[in-house]
């Protein structure tokens, strides 16, 4: 009995000090278990699990009391070792987030790498990509706590420097308090995050801080799941890793964004401004109506046309040629892709159709976009913060989202939107309304009868989500992407514009957290007034010509990097650890100097390249294998991180001198 009461008082000590851990360090999570201890003790909810002593095998095991059953049902100290046992330095339970050729089994060498490109060659030259086993593990994400026992046990092991906890159930993590030190996870320079008792959007949101914290260090991120139940977390994580993994920063495609915009403030084209938006709200209490180019818009298409007159329109470019058909006339067209295709799609049967119409491009359309549409109304929002006289910039993943969030950005607060399914056709698979000039179908992409890889996630799957009108409806893991892309910009929104923001979703696809489900046929029309809406005319009083672009001292800066950098290029480095620490002196120098440029955007663009060659370079640096770092491969590996770094800064250089 005594060697219990010891016990129970060491578990009493262990959740203290947990607690004091969390209020100092995490009071979100803090805050999460003080409510639960709180709604226990005040009986306002019911105990579901329990930390239970087993006395026969002298272990802990937790009771769920709704099912009268042990999580674990044998002795979760043995288990917690064998745990530890298992979990290795290899690839094994692991998200490989460098992208492999199929064919080769060796680092994928894509076009959107650019002058990495022959970096990541030198490496599938060298690395024996067969037996890769890490010398450390820099990221561990745990996947369920269950009673807390391994977590030590494994994190002994792994000794990771950033470790993210996820447990959905704060019942469960509260108990772990218990029998984990989670202060020692956070010792000296390591780095913990926690996800715990969060739903889909906000455990993204987690993800994405785990992620770019230390981002240099995203080649692998090594996983522990608790139990089968919590296999559809790691499904999240492998489709937020999918789109967020080292070549989904597309790094040749950001300075052609930015050669874009400097060319196009240089050539004194009309920018979007922050402050005027402010001043004169242009679409504060108006009814605005979205139009994308999802199935919906089929059965909403004549509702539309008679009712145009009743609501401001702003409509995707890639819809534009099915609304001329239909002689329904958007106000503002919205098109951001930096492709030639947008052309096409602003290409109107009638030139005239557009004449009182606006369009908004994000700056980065190509110049022929802009000599088809020469003579209409068009006007540009920033990509990147180049001019911070604007006062604002933002992207986002698809044309869909990015036009509602452009009418919020313009003060919308009572948004219609319709097509914005993020599902196909459920009856013929189509993913676009008829007549777009789009043209994918889904059902035809899933062969049922082909046999699958159960480990791997396919974009195809076909996938049953809650619908916006229907119990059900049937989707995959690309068009979800659409869903997700709403509810992040949504979830994002300052709590201010969330109050005061009305948006109804009037298609019949996936129901969107934030969107308000509305049928068509329950809009009471006949209060809504006829528009008053010049289109070309407002923008105009909400847009300027910029004029601070004046870079000339940083193009000094960028000089006197590429000049130190040839300085490092020609030195000598003895050993892996004489390497990082003289490419450390260096990027500490680069950093002061990113300090004093007039314009952030150029140093975080080339921080963001850094970030990108490193996450290779240290790939290679962290490999278990015989005869890998020798004198000869560190200097070459120096030298394409030279020569690569050196290229980009000339093309900021040159970006920034163009006329």
């Amino acid at each position: 009995m005594q060697e219990l009461d010891e016990l129970t008082q060491l578990l009493f000590n262990l959740y203290k000090k947990n607690l004091n851990f969390l209020e100092n360090n995490h009071p979100d999570i803090y805050e999460k278990v003080q409510k639960l201890s709180n709604d226990l003790d005040n009986k306002k909810i019911e105990e579901r699990y329990s930390l239970e002593y087993i006395e026969d095998g002298g272990y802990f095991d937790v009771l769920d009391h709704t099912k009268n059953k042990f999580i674990y049902g044998f002795n979760s100290y043995q288990e917690a070792d064998k745990r530890a046992q298992i979990t290795n330095f290899t690839r094994d339970s692991s998200l490989n987030l460098l992208r492999i050729d199929t064919n080769t089994n060796k680092l994928a060498l894509m076009g959107s790498l650019g002058v990495i490109s022959t970096l990541v060659n030198y490496i599938n030259h060298k690395v024996d990509f067969s037996n890769v086993t890490f010398s450390k593990i820099f990221k561990f994400i745990f996947i369920g706590v269950g009673s807390g026992v391994h977590l030590n046990e494994v994190y002994k092991k792994v000794d990771s420097m950033n470790t993210l906890i996820i447990e959905p159930d704060i019942e469960l993590f509260r108990i772990s308090l218990f029998t984990a030190d989670y202060s020692l996870l956070e010792q000296g320079n390591k780095k913990l995050f926690f996800s715990i008792a969060e739903d889909e959007i906000q455990r993204e949101q987690t993800l994405a801080d785990f992620s770019y914290y230390h981002n240099y260090m995203n080649y692998n991120i090594k996983h522990h799941v608790f139990s089968i139940e919590y296999k559809y977390i790691l499904d999240q994580i492998i489709d937020f890793f999918g789109s967020h993994d080292a070549a989904s920063f597309p790094f040749g495609a950001v300075l052609n964004v930015l050669e874009q915009t400097t060319k196009f403030m240089r050539n004194k084209e009309l920018f979007l401004k922050k402050d005027l938006i402010d001043k004169y709200a242009p679409l504060k209490d108006k009814k605005v109506l979205i139009i994308s180019a999802g199935p919906s818009l089929d059965k909403n298409l004549e509702w539309i046309k008679q009712n145009q007159d009743k609501f401001i329109i702003i409509c995707v470019d890639v819809i534009l040629r099915k609304l001329e058909k239909n002689s329904i006339i958007p106000d503002i067209v919205v098109s951001i892709d930096p492709s030639h295709l947008c052309g096409k799609y602003l290409t109107t049967e009638d030139k005239d159709f557009l004449k009182d119409s606006a369009i908004i491009f994000l700056s980065q359309q190509e110049d022929s976009v802009l000599e088809k549409v020469k003579d209409l109304n068009y006007y540009f929002s920033q990509v990147f913060p180049v001019s911070m006289d604007l006062g604002y910039s933002f992207s986002l993943p698809n044309v869909g989202t990015f036009s509602f969030a452009i009418a919020v950005f313009l003060k919308a607060n009572e948004i219609y939107l319709v097509g914005n399914d993020a599902a196909f056709n459920q009856e013929t698979g189509s993913r676009y309304a008829s007549d777009s000039s789009h043209e994918v179908k889904d059902f035809a992409l899933q062969d049922n009868n082909e046999e699958k890889d159960n480990n791997l996630v396919s974009s195809y799957d076909i996938i049953e989500v809650k619908g916006n009108f229907q119990d059900k409806i049937k989707s995959n893991r690309t068009l979800l992407t659409f869903k997700k892309d709403y509810e992040s910009y949504l979830f994002a929104l300052t709590e201010d514009v969330k109050k005061s923001l009305k948006a109804y979703n009037l298609s019949d696809g996936a129901y969107m957290e934030g969107l308000i489900p509305l049928k068509k046929d329950d809009i009471n029309i006949s209060k809504f007034t006829k528009k008053d809406f010049d289109a070309n005319e407002i923008l105009k009083n909400i847009s300027c010509v910029v004029k601070d672009l004046d870079f000339k001292d940083d193009v000094k800066i960028l000089t006197k990097m590429i000049t130190r950098v040839n300085k490092f290029k020609k030195i000598r480095v003895s050993s892996k650890d004489d390497l990082l620490a003289k490419k450390l002196d260096i990027m500490i120098w680069i950093l002061e100097q990113k300090k004093i440029m007039s314009s952030e955007i150029f140093g975080n663009v080339f921080l963001k390249f850094i970030e990108l060659i490193d996450i290779y370079i240290n790939f290679f640096l962290n490999l278990r294998q015989n005869g890998l770092y020798d004198k000869k491969n560190l200097m070459e590996i120096k030298s394409y991180w030279c020569d690569s770094t050196i290229y980009v800064l000339k093309n900021l250089k040159r970006i920034i001198n163009q006329k």
